[in-house]
């Protein structure tokens, strides 16, 4: 009986601790999120002059992309979405090669309660992948976590890759 009551009592705090809070998701759009796009960018060791136009592609979600430039030529992309963390969303920023490979990404509004989501160890497992080769991994702090980042990270790469022919240069 203990272990039915216990069984009951965590899928109970499982289901609560998906639900999201019900918010405006067009705060993440990428004129709000200037600042980070700019050291998610620098993180990936990419110089650039200016970001190009903003494509959205709200058919598959609420996805923004933009061109990196340099020179006149698109070295990569951004793009911003938002992820389920518990009871509120956070922020995604991905950079993507023109080719549809993972090059970095970000998630600046993480909590303290998920440190390891930002470190460059964590991030380095999931450069150079398409969505498809995007490894499954769970030590970022908390399984729930990780896996919102992880699939989040292959439904914007099939977004990006579904889309890029309507921003691509």
């Amino acid at each position: 009986m203990k272990k039915v009551l216990l069984m009951i009592f965590c899928v109970s705090q499982l289901a609560l601790a998906y639900k999201a809070k019900s918010e405006d998701l067009s705060k993440y759009s990428i004129e709000n999120y200037t600042p980070q796009i700019q050291k998610a960018i620098e993180n990936t060791g990419i110089t650039y002059d200016k970001l190009g136009e903003i494509y959205e592609a709200p058919n598959l979600g609420y996805y923004n992309f933009t061109p990196i430039e340099k020179g006149g030529k698109i070295v990569a992309y951004v793009g911003l979405t938002h992820i389920k963390s518990y009871n509120k969303h956070e922020a995604l920023i991905t950079i993507i090669s023109p080719e549809g490979k993972l090059l970095g990404f970000s998630l600046p509004d993480a909590n303290a309660k998920h440190p390891n989501v930002n470190e460059k160890e964590w991030i380095d497992k999931y450069v150079g992948k398409t969505g498809e080769e995007l490894p499954v991994d769970s030590l970022a702090g908390s399984t729930f976590h990780a896996n919102s980042v992880n699939g989040e990270l292959r439904n914007t790469l099939r977004a990006f890759e579904a889309n890029k022919e309507t921003f691509k240069k």
